[in-house]
C-alpha cells in the first residue's frame, strides 16, 4: 500500500492479529483500501504512521552508539552480582577472608552492597535533576571507580565492604540518571526497544565477569578473584570519557526552559533527514503542555510523588516492578546459583562456575529476545503470564532438588533435569523482567517524577533485594530447596498484582499516559482500544 511517499510505518508498533486490509466505501476515498487497525491513541497512531524512521540510517547508528554509552552503567551493575556469585564459590576468596559460602558473614558482604544503593538512591534523584541526566551518569561513574579501586586493593575485609558501599552508592546514581536518559532521549516508536536493551545489557558485564573466573579460579592466589574484580573499573572510565560529548535528555532541556536546544536534538535524531515531521511536533507539543503544567518543587522534596491519585497510581506501578522483579526468586539464581547447584548434585568449584557462565549466556539470549519484541508485545501482558511461569517453573526446580540434589544422590539424569530448570527458570525471568526492570519505571513516571521516581525506584528494588542478599544467604543455609517455595508463593501473587493494576504503556507517548493515570482505574483503561482507518493517503480517522 503506498504512504505518500513517506515510507511504511515501523511494522513492530503493529499487532498481527489485529490487522487486516479491507476495502471499505468512504466519501472521500472511494473503494480505496483502508487499514484497519485497533490504537491505544488517535493522534498518536497518526503521526506515526506519518513519519518514516529508518532504523538502518546514519542518524539511527549515531544514536545507537550513543545510547551505548548509557548502556555501560547496567554494565557495571551486571558485573557486581556475577563477580560475588562466583567469587563467593573460590576456597581463595573465602579463605582468605575466613568465609564460608553461605551464611549471616557471606550474607553482610552482599547486603552492604545494598545499603550503599539505598544511600546512594537519596542524593540520585536531586543530581539527576539538578546536573542532568549526564551529569548523573558522570557522578555516578566517579564513585564506581573509586568503589572498584578499593575493593580491588583490599587487604582486609573492612577495605573490601567500605569499597563495597563506595560502589553500591555509584551504582544508584547511574542507574537512575542512564534509563532516565535513554527513555527520555529514545524516539517513541523505538522507546521499547532502546528502553529495555539498557537493562538487558546487565548480561554484557555478567558474562566475561563469569567467564574470567572460569579461568582465574586455578590460580592459588588472591588474583584468583582480585584479576575478574578488575574488570568492574572499564565502564566508568569509558563514561567519565564520553559522557560530555552525548546529546542531554530533550525533556530535561525543556523543563530548564532550553526549548531551542531541545528541538535541535529531536530533529537530529528523530528524524532521516534532520528535517521536522509529524512524530517531532508531537513531541514538541506535548512536552510544552506537560512541563508547563507542572510546578517546580524543590530537590529534596520527596512528597510531591504521591500528591494525587494520578502520582500515586504511577509510584504504585513503580512499586510491582521493584518489589516483583526482585521477589520472583531470580536472587537464587544471581548470588547463589553454586549452592544451588550443590542441592541439585553438582559440588565441583569448577563446574559450578562453568555453570554459572553457562546460565548468564543463555539469560542473556532471554533478556535480549525480549527487549528485541518489547515494542510488539507490550509490557503488562508479558509480566503477569511470565510471574505465572515463574512461579510454576520454580515449583518444578524445587521438587527436583528435593529428590535429587541431596548429597550422595547417584541418580545423575535427575540432578541434570534440575539444573536444566533452573537455567530454563533464568531464561524465563530474563525474558519477562530484566528489559522491564528500568524501562518500565521511567515510562510510567511523568517528566517531574521522573528523576525522584527512579531513585525511589532503586531504593525500593535494593530494600526488596535484601532478601534477595542476607536473608537468602540463611535461608538456603537452613531450609535449602524448601526455601524456593517463598518465592513460588509471591510468583502466584504477582502474576495476579500484575493483572489487577499494572498499566500498559505500550503504543503511547510519555505525555499521552498522564490520561491513563488520570482515569478512574488506570489498568483497565491502558488496555482499551479505539479502531482507526488509514486511508491510501495517509489520512488517519477514528471508526
Amino acid at each position: 500500500m503506498s504512504t505518500d511517499g513517506r515510507g511504511p510505518r515501523d511494522p513492530l508498533t503493529l499487532e498481527d492479529d489485529e490487522l487486516k486490509l479491507a476495502s471499505i466505501r468512504s466519501p472521500s476515498v472511494n473503494n480505496s483500501p483502508v487499514l484497519i487497525s485497533k490504537a491505544y491513541n488517535t493522534e498518536y497512531e497518526k503521526a506515526l504512521f506519518e513519519t518514516s524512521l529508518n532504523p538502518w540510517s546514519r542518524r539511527a547508528f549515531k544514536l545507537y552508539l550513543i545510547v551505548l554509552v548509557g548502556f555501560l552503567n547496567a554494565v557495571s551493575s551486571g558485573f557486581d552480582s556475577s563477580l560475588m556469585s562466583g567469587i563467593n564459590a573460590m576456597d581463595q576468596y573465602l579463605d582468605y577472608f575466613h568465609y564460608s559460602g553461605l551464611g549471616k558473614s557471606t550474607g553482610i558482604v552482599f547486603m552492604i552492597y545494598i545499603v550503599g544503593n539505598c544511600v546512594g538512591s537519596f542524593f540520585a534523584g536531586p543530581i539527576t535533576d539538578l546536573f542532568g541526566r549526564r551529569g548523573g551518569m558522570f557522578t555516578g561513574a566517579i564513585f564506581i571507580l573509586v568503589g572498584s579501586a578499593v575493593i580491588i586493593s583490599a587487604h582486609n575485609i573492612n577495605a573490601f565492604m567500605g569499597g563495597r558501599f563506595i560502589l553500591g552508592f555509584g551504582i544508584a546514581i547511574s542507574t537512575t540518571a542512564a534509563p532516565t536518559w535513554i527513555t527520555e532521549l529514545a524516539p517513541p516508536q523505538w522507546r521499547g526497544r532502546l528502553g529495555a536493551s539498557y537493562n538487558s545489557c546487565f548480561f554484557i558485564g555478567s558474562i566475561p565477569a563469569t567467564g574470567a573466573m572460569v579461568g582465574t579460579v586455578k590460580m592459588n592466589s588472591t588474583w584468583a578473584w582480585r584479576l575478574p574484580l578488575m574488570l568492574q573499573i572499564i565502564p566508568p572510565i569509558i563514561i567519565i570519557s564520553f559522557v560530555w560529548f552525548l546529546p542531554e535528555s530533550p525533556r530535561w532541556l525543556v523543563q530548564k526552559g532550553k526549548f531551542d536546544q531541545a528541538k535541535n536534538i529531536l530533529v537530529k535524531y528523530h528524524s532521516n533527514d534532520g528535517k521536522m515531521n509529524p512524530i517531532i511536533e508531537l513531541q514538541l507539543r506535548e512536552f510544552q503542555e506537560s512541563i508547563e503544567a507542572k510546578k517546580a518543587e524543590a530537590f529534596w522534596d520527596y512528597r510531591p510523588l504521591f500528591s494525587t491519585k494520578n502520582r500515586r497510581w504511577r509510584m504504585l506501578c513503580l512499586a510491582l516492578m521493584c518489589v516483583n522483579g526482585q521477589l520472583a526468586g531470580n536472587g537464587l539464581i544471581t548470588y547463589f546459583l553454586p549452592a544451588m547447584m550443590e542441592n541439585a548434585g553438582v559440588t565441583s568449584k569448577q563446574r559450578q562456575l562453568v555453570y554459572n557462565f553457562a546460565n548468564s549466556i543463555l539469560s542473556a539470549f532471554g533478556a535480549f529476545t525480549g527487549a528485541a519484541i518489547t515494542d510488539k508485545i507490550g509490557r503488562r501482558r508479558r509480566l503477569y503470564f511470565g510471574s505465572f511461569a515463574l512461579a510454576c517453573l520454580l515449583t518444578i526446580v524445587g521438587a527436583l532438588s528435593a529428590k535429587y540434589g541431596e548429597v550422595g544422590n547417584s541418580n545423575i539424569n535427575g540432578a541434570n533435569a534440575s539444573i536444566t530448570f533452573i537455567f530454563l527458570f533464568g531464561l524465563s525471568y530474563s525474558f519477562t523482567y530484566t528489559p522491564l526492570q528500568a524501562l518500565y519505571c521511567a515510562e510510567v513516571m511523568s517528566q517531574d517524577m521522573r528523576g525522584k521516581g527512579m531513585a525511589v525506584h532503586i531504593l525500593v528494588s535494593n530494600c526488596a533485594g535484601f532478601i534477595n542478599t542476607f536473608a537468602n544467604s540463611v535461608g538456603l543455609g537452613k531450609l535449602g530447596w524448601r526455601y524456593y517455595f517463598v518465592f513460588v508463593g509471591w510468583d502466584f501473587i504477582a502474576s495476579l498484582l500484575w493483572f489487577c493494576f499494572g498499566v500498559e504503556t505500550h503504543g503511547r507517548t510519555l505525555e499521552e499516559l498522564d490520561e491513563v493515570f488520570n482515569a478512574y482505574w488506570p489498568a483497565r483503561e491502558s488496555t482499551r482500544k479505539v479502531k482507526v482507518a488509514v486511508k491510501e493517503g495517509g489520512e488517519v480517522e477514528a471508526l
